[in-house]
């Protein structure tokens, strides 16, 4: 019995491209048969020097299919023993197969359609180079193929390259290292088959999930975007008509729109391989898979609330031992604040008692002066009366002392009236 494989693409623009009235530079493709199935997705470089990107995602995806199609389609069993014999060799093939038909499709796009003097100095300000003219359709591109015999998968630049297993695990065995350094590799790249990063696998997969990096750039951690394409490995049965296939492709159209308008603002597409027939047995291992994902998630916000409520409650110590400090200098300063307290109440008693005292000495003085002043005025009435008598006394001495001047006069003449 065949093994029936199956495939859905999706393509959203970017909630920034929407508010910059700006187009799509994210393509996606789907290619499957009886013998093998491929997905790809690329994403078109955003700075305005790439104002051609969106096509060069679209023919990066073009010739990624065209590639593997000439390889694998006309004699599928003789590419298969190839690729046990040596299978870098033959995916190197490819790879180079597909750089060639990418440079030969923008080649055909200039002779259609000639790079203007507008655009050179609209995006390239005035500076253009024919040698680098590929940079103008500058794009990543992340290419998954399963079938029978054969199963890998190849990426160049930044997006995700997403496996479930047949455990239902999810995991990323491929990325491109530079960028994590914020560096894309690019197609357009004169050593762009150095860029190429091949990953194979030993045995069929259930699901190859490619996405560009605006899904991935939607979630906070890898965790959170593995357990998303769990999620959506779980909705993978049942697809087996093409009304089938498109209604889940629309609704992964519209999930991506609120992730772009919530998360990374940028295009999302997405390609899913996946084996049908594999899905019953998978189906336990995602369910069981998810229900632990959702454990640890769990386990991880009670984690992160603890390490909140330690750094909370060293907060809380702090502020006790502050608040204790704080205390104890209060206390220590009512402390001292009682002893100045007590020492003033001495004080006051003591100038209480002063303050009698000199109340005490202030009526002795008060009985003293009206003791004095009676004395005083008695004296004066003295003095009064013995001036007084001394001033009779005076009158009285110096009218004797006339009387006898006088006399002195009146004895003087008489006297010399004897001598005559």
């Amino acid at each position: 019995m065949e093994t029936v494989l199956s495939g859905i693409s999706a393509i959203t623009i970017g909630q920034s491209h929407i508010d910059n009235k700006t187009e799509c530079q994210d393509s996606a493709i789907l290619d499957f048969n009886d013998k093998y199935v491929m997905g790809a997705v690329a994403d078109g470089h955003g700075s305005k020097k790439h104002f051609r990107s969106a096509k060069g995602s679209q023919f990066a995806v073009e010739a990624a299919k065209y590639s593997i199609y000439e390889y694998m389609n006309d004699n599928y069993e003789k590419f298969v023993d190839a690729y046990n014999k040596d299978k870098k060799y033959l995916i190197d093939r490819i790879i180079k197969m597909l750089i060639t038909k990418w440079h030969e499709k923008i080649q055909e796009d200039i002779n259609n359609e000639p790079i203007t003097q507008e655009e050179i100095d609209k995006y390239l300000d005035g500076n253009f180079n024919e040698d680098k003219i590929a940079s103008i359709y500058g794009t990543t591109l992340l290419v998954g193929v399963m079938g029978e015999g054969c199963n890998f998968g190849f990426l160049i630049g930044d997006g995700s390259f997403v496996v479930i297993d047949k455990h239902g695990k999810a995991y990323i065995p491929i990325e491109d290292e530079n960028s994590k350094a914020n560096y894309t590799t690019s197609l357009s790249s004169s050593d762009s088959f150095n860029g190429f990063v091949t990953h194979f696998f030993d045995e069929m997969p259930f699901s190859i999930m490619v996405s560009t990096d605006g899904l991935v750039k939607s979630f906070g951690d890898d965790n959170d975007f593995l357990d998303y394409n769990q999620a959506i490995a779980m909705e993978l049965d049942g697809l087996d008509t093409v009304d089938k296939r498109i209604e889940m492709e629309d609704r992964l159209t519209k999930l991506f729109e609120q992730r772009s308008r919530d998360g990374s603002e940028d295009d999302i597409s997405i390609s899913i391989i996946f084996n049908s027939d594999a899905y019953e047995s998978v189906k336990q291992g995602l369910e069981t898979r998810r229900k632990l994902n959702k454990i640890d998630e769990q386990i991880g916000l009670s984690k992160k609330k603890i390490v909140t409520l330690d750094f909370k409650q060293k907060q809380i110590e702090n502020e006790r031992n502050v608040n204790t400090e704080n205390w104890k200098k209060v206390a220590l300063e009512k402390s001292k604040l009682k002893q100045y307290s007590d020492k003033l109440i001495e004080r006051r008693n003591a100038l209480e008692e002063e303050l009698k005292k000199i109340e005490r000495e202030q009526d002795e003085l008060s009985k003293k002066k009206i003791e004095l002043d009676s004395s005083i005025k008695q004296y004066e009435e003295i003095e009064k009366i013995k001036s007084d008598e001394q001033d009779k006394n005076l009158a009285d001495k110096k009218l004797e002392e006339e009387n006898i001047q006088i006399k002195e006069a009146e004895k003087r003449r008489l006297q010399d009236i004897l001598k005559n």
